[in-house]
């Protein structure tokens, strides 16, 4: 029986040990969850919309960042064999097929979630528990603007917004309605409860924490990624999986200062593994369009002199495959190969990866709005993977991961079909290049003129709609 086959076992006999708790039972609603310091929301598990931490909970329990009383009753829910309405994502799934395979029982199959089945089987539902898996936002402060991303996950496009108001073609969601909502960040050198009573929990909260993921924003710009650090080197975590996401176009001295700390923590094993989750999205100037703010060149230097000096951890390229992705993404591949192949580790295996989810939201940024034209490049960029995926000297430089989540964005793509509504994402598409390039102050010719025919024929379904 290969590897697979009896991963796949495995995961299987999880499902059918889930199924006789209840058939909606699920280890992630009790031990995973994300925490966005920086305006109080969280969720369990990553499909849920996170919802707000009620300050009168956290002023009676600090670990209420995670057991808020909407987590309780879905976790009595479970118990019950109830469907949480907030995870209609794994509903779906379920009743598409009954053998199909949920995020409910991939997760509740983690390394960081199994080997608690028995003691949450057990627990009761409306009793606190501390997660085995974390993932925290200290903070929005933020140096760049990125075309997909928010206000209340960027302090920059926070300005901006505050400076030109909501993008006037998708009718804006400003900065009153985020006041209105509960999603307007404190800022940095605010008192913020939420992030007060993360230390307060910490003492709590480490002893069963097995993976702990820092994101932003950018963590590098919060001072309390630091601060962790430095506890850290204090207070061993030997059990600790911990990664830190960064968009690595920070100023040299703290990015120095962040390679002396992972250098220092890794070389001495206060943690089990550390892993750098780094974005870019493309190669070139087509990267610094999407994720304004970056520079292409010197955010690979510095993926090198991260990789040179930290040589205990590894590194996952995050590509949100977008609209702008597509035309050059084989001399971005070109580059990660090329570090794939560079920096192994003392098992020979590589140590650098790459991650691509495709972009969802917003949709007309999405390479939904692509039409058939664009499908070459994929088909060829899916190819290079193949058949880079292993070298001649028998190193595995591509794992069927890697290969599988990008074809599965070919596989997606060829199977839609032509709507209004993908052609009304066009037209929101043309409008938004627009109104991103003033508030920018640039010309879309400079970074992305390979995309100008597509960007006039969007322009011309605006047109003939108006």
């Amino acid at each position: 029986m290969s590897d697979k086959e009896e991963e796949f076992k495995q995961v299987k006999k999880v499902k059918e040990a889930l199924n006789k708790v209840s058939p909606s039972f699920c280890l992630a609603k009790w031990i995973q969850v994300t925490v966005h310091l920086q305006n109080g929301f969280t969720h369990s598990c990553h499909h849920p919309t996170p919802h707000k931490i009620p300050l009168t909970e956290l002023s009676q329990d600090p670990s209420a960042l995670h057991n808020t009383v909407a987590k309780k009753i879905a976790r009595q829910q479970m118990k019950k064999g109830e469907r949480p309405a907030e995870c209609g994502y794994c509903w779906n799934v379920e009743d598409a097929h009954p053998d199909n395979l949920s995020d409910r029982v991939f997760k509740s199959s983690e390394k960081w979630a199994n080997p608690y089945f028995e003691k949450i089987k057990n627990a009761d539902p409306l009793e606190p528990v501390n997660p085995s898996y974390l993932e925290v936002s200290f903070g929005n402060e933020c140096n760049f603007r990125c075309g997909y991303c928010s206000p209340y996950v960027s302090s920059a496009i926070m300005a901006e917004h505050v400076k030109h108001g909501p993008y006037s073609m998708v009718g804006g969601y400003g900065i009153d309605q985020l006041k209105e909502s509960g999603h307007y960040p404190y800022g940095k050198d605010e008192f913020n409860p939420y992030v007060e009573a993360f230390w307060k929990w910490w003492p709590d909260l480490n002893k069963d924490l097995k993976v702990f993921r820092i994101t932003g924003g950018e963590p590098l710009l919060n001072p309390n990624t630091f601060q962790f650090l430095e506890h850290l080197k204090k207070h061993p975590m030997p059990d600790l999986d911990l990664a830190i996401n960064s968009n690595l176009g920070i100023p040299e001295k703290t990015l120095q200062r962040f390679i002396d700390d992972i250098k220092f923590i890794t070389e001495n094993k206060l943690v089990k593994s550390f892993q750098l989750y780094t974005s870019v999205d493309t190669y070139g100037k087509n990267a610094e369009f999407i994720r304004f703010g970056l520079n292409y060149d010197q955010y690979m230097k510095n993926v090198r002199h991260f990789l040179r000096e930290v040589k205990d951890a590894e590194l996952i390229f995050m590509c949100t495959y977008n609209v702008f992705s597509v035309i050059h993404f084989s001399k971005y591949l070109e580059e990660v190969t090329e570090l794939k192949l560079q920096y192994l580790n003392d098992k020979g295996w590589t140590r650098v990866h790459l991650d691509t989810p495709y972009l969802k939201d917003p949709v007309y940024l999405s390479c939904y709005i692509l039409n058939e034209q664009f499908w070459p490049y994929i088909e060829k960029d899916l190819a290079y993977l193949k058949q880079n995926a292993l070298t001649p000297q028998g190193v595995q430089l591509y794992y069927d991961h890697e290969i599988g989540k990008f074809e599965r964005i070919l596989n997606w793509l060829k199977g839609l079909s032509e709507s209004q509504h993908r052609d009304g994402n066009r037209i929101l598409f043309a409008r938004f290049i627009a109104e991103f390039c003033k508030r920018k102050e640039i010309n879309f010719e400079d970074y992305c003129p390979d995309y100008l025919d597509f960007l006039n024929y969007c322009k011309s379904l605006d047109s003939q709609n108006t």
